[in-house]
């Protein structure tokens, strides 16, 4: 896996943000006991949290789309428009994603330190 480029503090702080109410992603986990439950996403941390899950389910253009225009990561988008493309099933896809995002996570935080 490639890494991506070294970001900026500003763009760390702009791709770690938590977004508004109206900006957020909608996602949801697939519990063994409760069924379905749907949770509003409002950062990359969360988004991460939720890929981390046993059975995330998420639709993959909504969540590229938010990459791209709410959090501003045109290159994160861009590695998962790529994923998206690949053959495979939707939970493979997801867990390409979830460790992309992850990438993305640990570079901030070294940025941070």
């Amino acid at each position: 896996m490639d890494k991506f480029s070294e970001p900026s503090r500003e763009f760390v702080s702009l791709i770690s943000r938590e977004v508004d109410f109206k900006d957020r992603l909608i996602g949801s986990n697939l519990h063994e006991r409760a069924g379905v439950k749907t949770i509003s996403l409002y950062s990359l941390h969360e988004l991460y949290m939720l890929l981390n899950k046993p059975y995330p389910q998420i639709d993959l253009h909504k969540m590229e789309r938010w990459l791209r225009i709410v959090i501003r990561d045109e290159e994160l988008a861009a590695r998962i428009k790529t994923v998206m493309e690949q053959p495979g099933s939707d939970l493979e896809k997801l867990l390409h994603m979830r460790d992309l995002i992850g990438l993305r996570l640990i570079q901030c935080r070294a940025q941070d330190s």
